[in-house]
């Protein structure tokens, strides 16, 4: 945990994250990341290159939106402050 937080020297760059936790009540093997920003799949690159395998990435949030109470498969619609955020 402590390099993922610290940064990563991968081939096309510095990669550093905004933060990284254990969920307080999961195995170890979950782990919250936050970005700034992500390319070029950039969550399983950083993992991969310190020796884990990612077997699954769950976004949870993306500018600003965050992804409550629905489960896989469902959606809804955005209210109009969230339109109004992501445009601005």
């Amino acid at each position: 945990m402590k390099k993922i937080i610290s940064g990563v020297q991968l081939e096309d760059g510095f990669i550093k994250v905004d933060e990284a936790n254990f969920f307080p009540d999961r195995p170890k093997k979950n782990v919250m990341v936050v970005l700034h920003s992500g390319k070029d799949h950039m969550v399983p690159r950083l993992f991969e290159h310190l020796g884990y395998g990612v077997e699954k990435i769950d976004r949870a949030g993306y500018s600003g939106l965050v992804k409550v109470r629905l489960k896989v498969g469902e959606w809804r619609h955005l209210t109009n402050a969230e339109v109004h955020l992501i445009k601005h």
